[in-house]
């Protein structure tokens, strides 16, 4: 199982991986617990779908990101960062911190 960098779960927008990589560690603890000491293929393969369902690309993002022309966005996105709100609730709390995501809990 790989977990953080190593499978790759750096948020684009910002490049951070702390959380994910965090969450990624508790998703892959509890799946190595729940597989009792039987660790095969089969009793390890639900992590790939738990780390999928919590990590995953958010399709209408990136169908967006691919829609739009790169020079229309830059001129976007310079607007935008002269924004103080822009970069405060979006920038940061959204983008970087992502607060608007729960915490996670395993059960």
């Amino acid at each position: 199982m790989l977990v953080g960098d190593a499978a790759g779960l750096a948020y684009p927008q910002s490049g951070e991986g702390i959380r994910p990589a965090i969450e990624s560690g508790l998703i892959a603890a509890s799946t190595l617990l729940e597989a009792n000491g039987r660790y095969t293929r089969d009793r390890l393969e639900p992590y790939a779908g738990h780390l999928r369902k919590r990590c995953g690309v958010r399709p209408l993002a990136h169908l967006l990101s691919r829609a739009v022309p790169p020079g229309v966005a830059a001129a976007a996105a310079r607007r935008l960062l002269d924004r103080p709100w822009f970069v405060r609730n979006v920038v940061l709390d959204r983008w970087f911190l992502h607060a608007h995501e729960p915490a996670l809990t395993l059960s």
